[in-house]
Parts: C-alpha cells; sequence; structure tokens
C-alpha cells in the first residue's frame, strides 16, 4: 500500500512525521487516524518492502518510524535491520503481541529504540512518541 494521498503535509515540519508499517491494514488506518487527531503526519504502509524504499527515498523527512513485529516476507527485526543501514538516528517502535525478555534485548541490540506491547491505546502511542520525539 502507497502512503495515503491525505499525507500531501507530510513534509510540514510544524508536524512530527510517522511512518508506520503493518501488514494489517485495519490496524494501519485506525493508528493512523488515531495519530493524526494528535497533529502528526502519517504515512502507512502494509508492505515492509514498500516501506524500506519510501524510506530510503525520505528518511530525512521521516521523525520516527513503528512497525509491526510479525508480518509475512520482511518482519519488524529485518525491516529494523535494514533502516539502521540507512540511517543509525531514526527512532524505531517494534509492536508486538507477545514478546519475551530475550526478543526484547534482541531487538533492542539490533537498534529498535523502544519494544512495545500490544495491545497499546492510541494514547499509549501518543505518550511513547512525544516522550522519544521530545514533543511537551
Amino acid at each position: 500500500m502507497a502512503p495515503e494521498r491525505a499525507n500531501q503535509n507530510f513534509n510540514n515540519r510544524t508536524k512530527k512525521n510517522i511512518m508506520i508499517v503493518d501488514d494489517e491494514a485495519t490496524t494501519l488506518k485506525m493508528t493512523k487516524q488515531g495519530l493524526e487527531r494528535f497533529d502528526f503526519n502519517v504515512a502507512i504502509f502494509s508492505k515492509p518492502h514498500e516501506a524500506l524504499e519510501y524510506f530510503r527515498t525520505n528518511k530525512d523527512q521521516i521523525d520516527l518510524v513503528i512497525s509491526d513485529k510479525s508480518m509475512p516476507k520482511m518482519n519488524g527485526e529485518e525491516l529494523v535491520k535494514n533502516i539502521r543501514l540507512i540511517s543509525q538516528s531514526i527512532p524505531i517502535f517494534v509492536l508486538s503481541g507477545f514478546v519475551s525478555k530475550e526478543d526484547d534485548t534482541e531487538l533492542i541490540s539490533i537498534g529498535a529504540t523502544k519494544v512495545l506491547l500490544k495491545p497499546l491505546s492510541i494514547k499509549d502511542i501518543v505518550v511513547e512518541l512525544r516522550d522519544t520525539l521530545k514533543i511537551p
């Protein structure tokens, strides 16, 4: 899924630009709508390979990446590794329904900024975004 055309203002630097990658379309749309209500610009992708290409060409305009851990063809761990080859500084959240202490440690060691357990409310995600991006 290409980023929605509603993201035309993605370059507006008065808002923070978030990229979300999840293979579940409903989760993507609900998260996008929720974060936009809190004044974030959001680009969504259901295919990690497309998200990675988009990141390659727009890395300087993206403030934070949120990825599901379990996705077909390229999982969240692989996506984190690939993003880290392009940018060492971009914050990356990995969301998962279950993460053991070992998984959590592994994801952080390969470059995830935070590992968050699902289910999360939009407000929970916003708290984490604001904390990481230093937004009052």
